[in-house]
C-alpha cells in the first residue's frame, strides 16, 4: 500500500505539492523530502503536527529533543515516528512547521491509500506553483492551538480545485 498526500499552503493559492509515501517511512523522511524540494533550510526544531478534522493539533512530531516538552507528554521524534504511527484514514490532517521563527506552516492531508501500489520510499510525484518561502513574512500562524482559527474549512480537495486539475491530478484520478 502507498499513502498518498496533498501538501498546500493556504496563503500561496497556486502551490500544490502530491506526495507519495510507504506507511513504513519516517516523518524525518518527509521531512527531509519536503526540506530538499522545496529548498528549504534547517532553521531549528521543524514539526509535524498530527491534527483532528478541524485541523487542532492532537500531537506533535519534532525533529529533535529540545528538552522542553512537560514530564507528561509523549515525546515523538521524527527519525523514530512512522507515518503508520499516526495516519489512521484517508482524510487525516498534519500541519509541517517548516519555519520554526514565524511558526509557518504546509498544511497536509492523507487523501488515498493506493493498494496494489508499493514504494520504497517517499517522493514527489506532482507539483505545481512555486512552495511559500521560508523566512519571509508572507504569513505567520497564531500557535498551535489555534490552527483551526487560520485555516478553518481548507481541505486538500480545495486547494487543488482552484488548480487546473490536468497539472496535479491525472485525467485516470
Amino acid at each position: 500500500m502507498t499513502y498518498r498526500f496533498i501538501a498546500f499552503c493556504e496563503e500561496i493559492e497556486n502551490f500544490v505539492m502530491e506526495i507519495k509515501a510507504p506507511p513504513s517511512a519516517t516523518f524525518l523522511e518527509l521531512h527531509k523530502l519536503i526540506q530538499k524540494n522545496c529548498n528549504y533550510s534547517e532553521q531549528g526544531n521543524h514539526q509535524f503536527l498530527i491534527c483532528d478534522d478541524n485541523w487542532r493539533v492532537k500531537e506533535k512530531v519534532h525533529l529533535t529533543d529540545s528538552g522542553s516538552s512537560a514530564l507528561d507528554e509523549d515525546l515523538y521524534l521524527m527519525e523514530s515516528t512512522f507515518l503508520e504511527d499516526f495516519i489512521e484514514e484517508e482524510g487525516q490532517r498534519i500541519a509541517y512547521i517548516y519555519d520554526i521563527t514565524t511558526k509557518k506552516s504546509l498544511l497536509i492531508e492523507h487523501i488515498e491509500n493506493i493498494f496494489g501500489e508499493k514504494v520504497e520510499q517517499a517522493f514527489v510525484s506532482r507539483q505545481k506553483g512555486f512552495a511559500p518561502l521560508q523566512s519571509s513574512e508572507e504569513f505567520t500562524f497564531i500557535s498551535d492551538k489555534s490552527i483551526i482559527t487560520a485555516i478553518e474549512g481548507n481541505t486538500a480537495e480545495q486547494a487543488i480545485e482552484e488548480l487546473n486539475d490536468e497539472d496535479i491530478i491525472g485525467s485516470d484520478d
